[in-house]
């Protein structure tokens, strides 16, 4: 009777054996949404004419290629290389109704480091949990951007690391896995530029967050 089950289980499976295959390739789509932390400074008051500070975030999107090496029967490592697009300006509101906005666009290269702890499959779906870690460059940081107290910029270092978490499903089909996966990045350290000017000297720390949505395929 439980032989029976299971070969029946079994052939309610879509390609069973894809897990087994030691490495995977494949690539992703990805849409995002993107923002800014920062911590205001203790007197930042001493700007008379500075009232508010604000992080406005844009969706974005991005692709990539990757590699999945599978370490046991639910752990998988995977690593991408992706070229993302994203936007998050920062609003100065001024007391006299002025506001300036200082817009961030990033174009970033990122290389992810992604471990995954995946479900027992059910038919033809299972269920993974992921977490791990991310490089990226942004190609159109404004580090060497002349600035001033007229001109509203906040740079960022080009460099950046963030620690990722998030969870996705493995759907099966005859000739590939699809993988739908929510993804959030939160950068580590301070990644301002510090400089004299009112736009970046009023904040204290900043670093990147990246919520991301992305459609996996292998």
């Amino acid at each position: 009777m439980l032989l029976a089950v299971g070969c029946t289980v079994k052939a309610q499976q879509t390609n069973p054996l894809y897990d087994r295959n030691p490495v995977r390739f494949g690539f992703g789509i990805m849409g995002n949404t993107a923002k800014l932390k920062y911590t205001v400074k203790d007197n930042n008051l001493n700007y008379d004419s500075l009232k508010t500070i604000e992080s406005t975030y844009y969706p974005g999107f991005g692709l990539g290629g990757l590699v999945n090496v599978r370490l046991a029967d639910h752990w998988d490592v995977r690593s991408m290389l992706n070229i993302q697009f994203a936007r998050r300006d920062m609003n100065y509101a001024f007391k006299q109704d002025n506001i300036k906005v200082a817009e961030m666009e990033a174009t970033y290269m990122e290389i992810p480091l992604t471990f995954e702890y995946k479900s027992q499959r059910h038919k033809n779906v299972r269920l993974y949990l992921l977490g791990g870690a991310t490089y990226r460059f942004d190609f159109t940081s404004d580090i060497q951007t002349d600035r001033s107290d007229t001109k509203p910029i906040l740079a960022l270092y080009p460099n950046t690391f963030s620690y990722d978490i998030g969870f996705g499903f493995d759907i099966y089909y005859d000739f590939f896995k699809f993988s739908p996966e929510i993804k959030l990045s939160n950068g580590l350290g301070n990644q301002k530029v510090p400089d004299n000017f009112i736009f970046a000297s009023s904040v204290e720390r900043v670093s990147p967050k990246l919520l991301q949505f992305s459609l996996i395929f292998q």
